[in-house]
């Protein structure tokens, strides 16, 4: 049953009955698999949230919780359990396990930034359902689909040889090749749900009537939940301060991200609904009269005052027939959520669950620290002010013609920045002895595979962040395909030094979003980063769940002091006081 009803306000928190998953409507045999595959017993107060309102189904969400708080696993354990529960309602109908999975297929569309995000949800909600429902083929209930050429040919045999899954989950640019191919048939099919389409048909005053109901094995079919995960770095909108050419650049250009959720919610019928339910336009304002001097006349302010306003009566024709769209992030802002209504893609406004503090939150149990690299190869702490030097005392022009200089040989020092990064970053394990693992962020210009080289001349065994998912390969990828499984195999432990340390991973500013390392107690930057939500996901990889961890951010002074600068200025925009590391004496 629809139902159309007015929204209280706009990013209003969601009340929590507290329990357990069981109580919250979670598959029994998904309660099990939690407690003795992962030790979770209880949820806290996000996931309570969460998982509720993914369970029912009645609202569009959006979600903004510090890194670390489980966001997307009680997602996965939320969809993991929808598909179960619906997989058991279709066989209730009489249909055999073929043909209910066939039923489902495509029924959860899961977008990511990027493949290691990609992965790490297909391991959890296939280590689940290998827990809970061993004799369910894994391959039919989920899919991962990333770019690359180690995994292209594996995900397309599994799509001819078992379909198109139940889960769909992919970065942005591989499902619009395998959705929205140009010379080719799509491989994955994805189509609007009957209540849907049926939607799509109707006028404005029928929606807000309500009154359709779903029922029968067809409703089943189609896509029915559409979760955005990190969707701020998916998108990447241009932020308050853009210039007008960059606005423009991204009109013309939008991310795969943006390409993908508008040809998706097109094909669905949720851009048609959206202009249905689009208020009526206001009607034309007076015209301005001027004087001589072509002010405005004071009676033409008024005029345009008393203009009279539509209703502000919203439809929520989200239901569990129909489409639910959840967008994840811990760093999503107000403009982005705007953003996303204008645009259409949600027929009406989500109900938030965010942070208290309502603002960008980086986990409390994590000690940060920011080391300097001098000109002459000194290390020192991160000062709390600039002080006066003959660089900083310099005038204006001299700093840009200085700026304009670094610019120009900026190439050339690459190598030798790479090569103090690696010595900081080795001097800085040795000292700090951590017990967990260790995760190394470098610079978005410089491999993975080249930076470890230089690491390994310092003593510091590094690897791939993708050797971490070397075992879930084992259990994801189809034992049939053994030549594909061996390649993606070799190709990455071929990378992996032995060591007796610590374990060190290296990865990209763009692969930080979203991934949950649970034993990971030391992450480096060694870079700037772009921004202060960058920052906070970078971060974000330790110290999760209330553990104790440690960021050490490595970056050059550069001239003027500008990056130093600048590193003030992301830990004073998210509440952040550094700590002078002992080891280091200025």
């Amino acid at each position: 049953m629809l139902r159309c009803a007015l929204l209280v306000s706009r990013g209003r928190r969601l009340f929590s009955t507290g329990g357990g998953f069981a109580e919250l409507g979670v598959e029994p045999a998904l309660v099990r698999a939690l407690e003795q595959r992962f030790q979770i017993h209880t949820p806290n107060t996000m996931q309570q949230e969460l998982l509720g309102q993914t369970l029912t189904a009645s609202n569009h969400l959006l979600v903004r919780q510090e890194t670390g708080s489980g966001k997307t696993f009680a997602l996965s354990v939320g969809l993991l359990s929808l598909t179960l529960r619906e997989h058991q309602a279709l066989r209730s109908m009489g249909l055999d396990e073929a043909a209910a999975l066939s039923t489902q297929q495509a029924n959860s569309v899961v977008v990511v930034p990027n493949r290691e995000l990609a992965f790490q949800i297909e391991s959890w909600i296939g280590a689940m359902l290998a827990e809970a429902y061993p004799l369910l083929p894994r391959q039919k209930i989920v899919g991962r689909f990333v770019s690359g050429t180690p995994y292209e040919s594996q995900q397309r045999g599994v799509l001819k040889r078992h379909g198109v899954p139940a889960i769909v989950v992919g970065t942005p640019r591989c499902l619009l090749e395998l959705v929205y191919p140009d010379d080719s048939a799509p491989l994955i099919g994805v189509r609007a749900s009957e209540l849907m389409a049926s939607l799509a048909e109707k006028t404005r005053e029928e929606l807000m009537a309500g009154g359709l109901d779903a029922g029968g094995a067809e409703s089943y079919r189609g896509v029915r939940r559409l979760v955005l995960d990190e969707i701020d770095g998916m998108l990447r909108l241009p932020n308050r301060h853009a210039t007008e050419r960059q606005i423009q650049l991204r009109k013309d250009k939008p991310k795969p991200g943006q390409v993908f959720v508008d040809r998706l919610l097109e094909t669905l019928g949720v851009t048609r609904i959206s202009k249905t339910l689009r208020p009526p336009a206001l009607p034309a304002a007076p015209l301005r009269q001027s004087n001589a001097r072509g002010w405005q006349k004071p009676s033409d302010l008024a005029l345009a005052r008393g203009a009279p306003k539509p209703p502000r009566t919203e439809c929520n024709i989200v239901g569990p027939h129909s489409l639910q769209i959840v967008a994840l992030s811990a760093t999503v802002n107000k403009d982005l959520r705007n953003w996303m209504v204008r645009r259409g893609w949600m027929t009406s406004r989500p109900l938030v669950i965010d942070n208290p503090s309502r603002s960008i939150d980086v986990p409390a149990s994590t000690v940060h620290h920011c080391l300097v690299i001098e000109n002459d190869r000194a290390i020192r702490n991160l000062r709390e002010k600039c002080e006066d030097s003959p660089q900083a005392s310099s005038t204006r022009e001299q700093g840009a013609a200085l700026v304009r200089e670094e610019e120009e040989r900026a190439d050339a020092e690459v190598q030798s920045m790479m090569e103090q990064m690696s010595e900081v970053a080795a001097n800085v394990i040795r000292e700090l002895a951590p017990r967990g693992s260790v995760l190394i962020f470098t610079r978005s210009d410089a491999g993975t595979a080249q930076f470890g080289r230089v690491l390994e001349t310092y003593g510091v065994a590094a690897r791939d962040i993708m050797t971490r998912f070397d075992e879930e390969l084992g259990l994801l990828i189809d034992k049939a395909q053994g030549k594909e499984f061996l390649d993606i195999q070799e190709k990455y432990s071929s990378e992996a030094p032995k060591s007796d340390g610590p374990k060190v991973f290296l990865a990209t500013e763009e692969a930080a979003r979203g991934l949950d390392l649970p034993d990971t107690s030391l992450v480096l930057i060694l870079d700037i980063p772009k921004s202060v939500a960058s920052y906070a996901h970078l971060s974000g990889r330790t110290g999760r769940f209330g553990q104790p961890g440690t960021v050490v951010t490595v970056v050059p002074v550069g001239k003027l002091g500008w990056f130093e600068s600048k590193m003030r200025g992301i830990f004073a925009s998210l509440n952040i006081r550094p700590t002078k590391a002992e080891f280091i004496q200025d």
